[in-house]
């Protein structure tokens, strides 16, 4: 399993709420931060999107697919050239007062605004298990944009998506299981997409994946976090001496890889301890540990409490 792979292992998708909103000009939605990521599809139809730190309003037109990985604050409006609060009968509305106030919980269907155009977007919201620094959500951008072809969604969303419009209009059994998953895989479709585009900078995590040198590094580390890597060994591995290893990593990943590794044999154990009914000895020699008191300690100084701790916290959640 490669290393991309490996992290996405650790990021639990908890919950999922998606709804479709049928908007019709004059229209306008706020969002709230929200502790977690978002993500909207429009359908059919256009608008422009307003995201707090991003200065400049973005059109969005059918097709287009957006996440917000950190949660921030943003808004959608019908037009950019009129503040929304100038429409008397229709004021900018706050997405959960909407939800409080019409939501249909069969089919999850919003409506706002007048008797103008129409535009369809999908909406959703992720809930994550709480991980502390977890290198992919810490990696993303504030804002992923996958621009659609000719009104559509890309290919390689479309299918997903159509699946997920299916089960949110449908009220058989495990809908919510299924949408949930579907979640899951749209998350990793965005983050491909951000990868294949080489959007982020020269020191970033997710290029150091893509790396033939620091990329086959990660990937032992994450494959084996049982083993006590040095840098000399680390460096032997992918063939360079050990000083050009060592600085290449750090400029890559932005830490060294004794750092990297102790982060990443954390996030394996706080994956087991949430999802495996293992001892705690057994949860530290996975991830390289000789001893559970060397383990809890370590578990300790990262996670701010003991692994008992967190697995009884995680099992109350």
């Amino acid at each position: 399993m490669d290393a991309l792979s490996e992290v996405f292992r650790t990021v639990h998708l908890e919950s999922t709420a998606c709804y479709r909103v049928e908007l019709s000009t004059p229209w306008g939605i706020q969002m709230s931060a929200f502790n977690g990521a978002v993500f909207l599809v429009v359908v059919r139809g256009s608008g422009w999107l307003e995201v707090e730190g991003i200065e400049t309003p973005m059109p969005l037109v059918g097709g287009d697919v957006v996440f917000l990985p950190k949660g921030q604050r943003h808004a959608l409006r019908d037009s950019p050239l009129k503040p929304l609060q100038e429409h008397s009968n229709h004021p900018m509305i706050e997405f959960d007062r909407l939800l409080q106030s019409q939501t249909d919980y069969i089919s999850n269907v919003l409506h706002i605004g007048g008797a103008g155009l129409s535009t369809t977007v999908m909406y959703g919201r992720f809930c994550f298990t709480p991980l502390r620094e977890n290198p992919l959500l810490s990696a993303l951008p504030p804002l992923l944009i996958v621009k659609g072809e000719e009104g559509r969604t890309v290919e390689w969303l479309d299918t997903t998506l159509q699946f997920m419009a299916s089960e949110m209009a449908t009220t058989r059994p495990g809908a919510q299981t299924v949408i949930n998953h579907l979640a899951s895989i749209l998350l990793v479709q965005a983050v491909r997409a951000y990868i294949a585009n080489r959007e982020c900078g020269d020191r970033c995590w997710l290029k150091a994946l893509t790396d033939p040198v620091i990329g086959s590094a990660l990937n032992l580390i994450h494959r084996y976090p049982d083993r006590s890597w040095t840098v000399e060994e680390l460096a032997e591995q992918v063939g360079i001496s050990r000083t050009t290893f060592f600085t290449q990593f750090r400029e890559l990943v932005g830490e060294p890889p004794s750092k990297y590794l102790t982060r990443w044999r954390m996030q394996r154990a706080s994956q087991i301890l949430r999802l495996e009914h293992m001892t705690l000895n057994e949860v530290a020699s996975l991830v390289g540990y000789e001893s559970e008191a060397s383990f809890s300690k370590a578990f300790k100084q990262w996670m701010g409490q003991s692994p008992g701790a967190y697995r009884q916290q995680m099992l109350r959640s």
